[in-house]
């Protein structure tokens, strides 16, 4: 029997499709695990926190999962630093530094109203960034592609509503 921490394996077929969904996703969600570390320490909604929580638990588990699988291929776990040679796949940063400094930056008083919609932007690019996984092969990136596209799509209707009051 795995142990309770092992990690999902997959297959060992891939494709650069593959590659290049999980790479982009590591960076993508460690750009989301930015935005749920500032609302832990921010006045914010107890519904709030604990979304920006579950947020944050997923994503750090998916990371791990993606850098294993990766890993597991001899592939590197990061993309191309020049991002444009990724531009024509949605590879620009959906939150850029700048971003996260002005949320960083916010009054507590918008805060909250702040990281909603910047949060909502940016897990709506997550349910985009999934189409990277379409032309892959392996069957396990696929079916976390899926997951994740239903997971934020989830969230973003949650965030919505919370934004709408």
């Amino acid at each position: 029997m795995p142990a309770a921490d092992a990690l999902p394996a997959a297959d060992a077929e891939h494709n650069a499709a593959d590659v290049m969904f999980l790479q982009m996703m590591i960076m993508h969600n460690g750009q989301g695990l930015e935005l749920t570390g500032l609302a832990a320490d921010r006045t914010v909604s107890e519904e709030v926190r604990l979304l920006a929580a579950a947020i944050d638990t997923t994503q750090r588990e998916e990371v791990k999962i993606m850098q294993s699988w990766l890993g597991g291929w001899k592939e590197p776990t990061t993309a191309s630093k020049d991002m444009t040679t990724h531009a024509s796949h949605g590879g620009l940063p959906a939150t850029g530094p700048e971003q996260i400094e002005a949320l960083r930056n916010t009054s507590d008083a918008n805060f909250e109203a702040t990281f909603l919609n910047l949060l909502t932007g940016h897990q709506n690019s997550a349910v985009e960034l999934t189409n990277l996984a379409t032309d892959g092969v392996n069957p396990q990136t696929g079916d976390l592609a899926e997951r994740i596209k239903e997971s934020r799509a989830d969230q973003v209707a949650q965030m919505l509503r919370l934004i709408g009051g």
